[in-house]
Protein backbone atom coordinates (compact mmCIF):
# COMPACT_ATOMS: atom_id res chain seq x y z
CA UNK A 1 0.00 0.00 0.00
CA UNK A 2 1.30 3.43 -0.97
CA UNK A 3 0.99 6.15 1.69
CA UNK A 4 3.01 9.36 1.72
CA UNK A 5 4.99 10.14 4.92
CA UNK A 6 2.36 12.41 6.59
CA UNK A 7 -0.41 9.93 5.95
CA UNK A 8 1.97 7.40 7.69
CA UNK A 9 2.59 9.58 10.65
CA UNK A 10 -1.13 10.07 11.18
CA UNK A 11 -1.84 6.35 10.80
CA UNK A 12 0.85 5.60 13.06
CA UNK A 13 0.04 8.34 15.98
CA UNK A 14 -3.57 6.67 15.57
CA UNK A 15 -2.37 2.61 16.78
CA UNK A 16 -1.40 1.53 12.83
CA UNK A 17 1.72 -0.72 13.05
CA UNK A 18 3.27 -0.49 9.73
CA UNK A 19 5.60 -3.46 8.53
CA UNK A 20 7.56 -2.60 5.03
CA UNK A 21 7.86 -4.86 2.24
CA UNK A 22 6.27 -7.61 3.25
CA UNK A 23 3.31 -9.87 1.25
CA UNK A 24 0.46 -11.99 2.38
CA UNK A 25 1.74 -15.70 1.37
CA UNK A 26 -1.70 -17.94 3.08
CA UNK A 27 -4.17 -17.71 5.39
CA UNK A 28 -3.37 -20.30 8.79
CA UNK A 29 -6.74 -21.81 9.86
CA UNK A 30 -7.73 -24.44 12.67
CA UNK A 31 -10.59 -26.19 12.63
CA UNK A 32 -11.98 -23.94 9.23
CA UNK A 33 -11.69 -20.82 11.49
CA UNK A 34 -8.71 -18.19 10.60
CA UNK A 35 -6.11 -18.24 13.58
CA UNK A 36 -3.63 -15.97 11.21
CA UNK A 37 -2.03 -14.75 8.18
CA UNK A 38 1.58 -15.90 6.71
CA UNK A 39 3.11 -12.95 5.11
CA UNK A 40 7.41 -12.88 3.19
CA UNK A 41 9.01 -9.96 3.17
CA UNK A 42 10.05 -8.74 -0.46
CA UNK A 43 12.74 -6.73 -2.25
CA UNK A 44 13.59 -5.48 -5.28
CA UNK A 45 15.16 -7.66 -7.64
CA UNK A 46 17.78 -6.84 -10.45
CA UNK A 47 14.72 -5.85 -12.72
CA UNK A 48 13.06 -3.66 -10.61
CA UNK A 49 10.13 -6.58 -9.45
CA UNK A 50 9.44 -7.44 -6.07
CA UNK A 51 11.01 -10.85 -5.15
CA UNK A 52 10.04 -12.85 -1.81
CA UNK A 53 13.04 -13.08 0.22
CA UNK A 54 12.44 -16.33 1.97
CA UNK A 55 11.83 -14.94 5.13
CA UNK A 56 8.67 -15.08 6.89
CA UNK A 57 6.37 -14.11 9.91
CA UNK A 58 3.10 -14.61 10.97
CA UNK A 59 0.69 -12.19 12.35
CA UNK A 60 -2.88 -13.80 14.65
CA UNK A 61 -5.82 -12.91 12.59
CA UNK A 62 -9.54 -13.63 13.18
CA UNK A 63 -10.57 -11.19 10.48
CA UNK A 64 -9.45 -10.57 7.01
CA UNK A 65 -10.23 -7.23 4.80
CA UNK A 66 -9.14 -7.22 1.45
CA UNK A 67 -8.11 -4.29 -0.64
CA UNK A 68 -9.97 -4.37 -3.55
CA UNK A 69 -7.85 -1.81 -6.11
CA UNK A 70 -8.77 1.86 -7.46
CA UNK A 71 -10.84 0.19 -10.26
CA UNK A 72 -13.72 -1.43 -9.28
CA UNK A 73 -14.54 -4.65 -11.72
CA UNK A 74 -18.11 -5.07 -11.61
CA UNK A 75 -18.20 -9.11 -12.54
CA UNK A 76 -17.73 -10.39 -8.98
CA UNK A 77 -20.78 -8.50 -7.86
CA UNK A 78 -22.96 -10.34 -10.30
CA UNK A 79 -25.36 -13.68 -9.77
CA UNK A 80 -27.38 -14.28 -12.62
CA UNK A 81 -26.25 -11.40 -14.92
CA UNK A 82 -28.03 -8.72 -12.01
CA UNK A 83 -25.15 -6.90 -9.65
CA UNK A 84 -26.13 -7.81 -6.14
CA UNK A 85 -24.43 -5.03 -4.31
CA UNK A 86 -26.02 -1.50 -4.89
CA UNK A 87 -23.67 1.01 -6.87
CA UNK A 88 -24.00 4.65 -7.14
CA UNK A 89 -22.08 6.67 -10.16
CA UNK A 90 -20.10 2.92 -10.65
CA UNK A 91 -19.11 2.58 -7.19
CA UNK A 92 -20.25 0.85 -3.78
CA UNK A 93 -23.16 2.64 -1.78
CA UNK A 94 -22.81 2.53 1.80
CA UNK A 95 -24.50 4.53 4.63
CA UNK A 96 -22.73 6.75 7.10
CA UNK A 97 -21.38 3.33 9.14
CA UNK A 98 -20.24 2.06 5.80
CA UNK A 99 -22.44 -0.66 5.38
CA UNK A 100 -22.98 -2.12 1.73
CA UNK A 101 -26.55 -3.24 0.26
CA UNK A 102 -25.72 -6.94 1.62
CA UNK A 103 -25.90 -7.81 5.00
CA UNK A 104 -22.52 -8.61 6.69
CA UNK A 105 -20.63 -6.63 3.89
CA UNK A 106 -19.08 -3.10 4.08
CA UNK A 107 -16.91 -1.17 2.23
CA UNK A 108 -14.69 2.02 1.92
CA UNK A 109 -12.08 3.80 0.68
CA UNK A 110 -12.16 5.09 -2.89
CA UNK A 111 -14.35 1.93 -4.29
CA UNK A 112 -17.14 3.72 -2.22
CA UNK A 113 -19.42 6.13 -3.61
CA UNK A 114 -18.23 9.94 -2.38
CA UNK A 115 -14.65 7.75 -1.72
CA UNK A 116 -11.36 9.85 -1.80
CA UNK A 117 -8.40 8.44 -3.37
CA UNK A 118 -7.03 9.00 -0.27
CA UNK A 119 -4.98 6.83 2.22
CA UNK A 120 -6.17 8.45 5.19
CA UNK A 121 -9.82 8.66 4.05
CA UNK A 122 -9.25 4.91 3.48
CA UNK A 123 -7.95 4.52 6.87
CA UNK A 124 -11.15 6.46 8.18
CA UNK A 125 -13.67 4.42 6.35
CA UNK A 126 -11.75 1.18 7.95
CA UNK A 127 -12.48 2.52 11.54
CA UNK A 128 -16.19 3.73 10.84
CA UNK A 129 -16.76 -0.01 9.23
CA UNK A 130 -15.30 -1.61 12.45
CA UNK A 131 -16.55 0.54 14.97
CA UNK A 132 -20.09 -0.55 12.85
CA UNK A 133 -18.45 -4.13 12.62
CA UNK A 134 -18.22 -4.18 16.54
CA UNK A 135 -21.77 -2.69 17.48
CA UNK A 136 -23.55 -5.19 14.85
CA UNK A 137 -21.75 -8.17 17.10
CA UNK A 138 -22.67 -7.68 19.90
CA UNK A 139 -26.39 -6.74 19.12
CA UNK A 140 -25.95 -10.11 17.50
CA UNK A 141 -24.62 -11.70 20.77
Amino acid sequence: MSASDKEQDWAQTNGVRIKHWARPVRLLTQDAVLTGIEFEYTKLDASGRLAGTGERYTLNADMVFKAIGQVLVQDPLQHNGRLVLELHEGRIHVDAERRTSIAGIWAGGDCVAGGQDLTVAAVEDGKQAALSIDKHLRLAK
